[in-house]
């Protein structure tokens, strides 16, 4: 009985879901979603990287708040901190930056995750 009850809350515990990875998640099918968009639209490269670097303004925070929060978590000063998450968010823009370059051409689209 006692091992149907501990299953049942870690089961519950794994569906709640990690809000640092939610949030990474959501801002990374966002710039997904503008990849798209502009793979459709056939937008130029430059163009393009305007447009990531503007790209998804709400999910960008949220993503940035989270990362800032955990770092100083671990003792991270402010802005040791802010320069991580800065870098983090960079390393998502870039790739999908980088995807959009191979893919515009072609009109490949990228899936959003689940």
């Amino acid at each position: 009985m006692i091992t149907i009850i501990a299953t049942t809350l870690l089961s519950m515990a794994a569906m709640k879901g990690d809000p640092m990875d939610d949030a990474r998640k959501a801002f990374n099918n966002c710039m997904i979603e503008a990849h798209n968009v502009a793979v459709a639209e056939k937008a130029a490269p430059s163009a393009f990287v305007k447009t990531s670097d503007e790209a998804c303004p709400t999910e960008r925070a949220t993503y940035k708040a989270i990362l800032v929060k955990s770092e100083r978590s671990f003792g991270s000063s402010q802005a040791e901190a802010e320069k991580f998450a800065n870098e983090e968010i960079q390393m998502l823009v870039d790739s999908v930056v980088t995807s959009f370059n191979e893919n515009v051409e072609s009109g490949a689209k990228l899936t959003p995750e689940k």
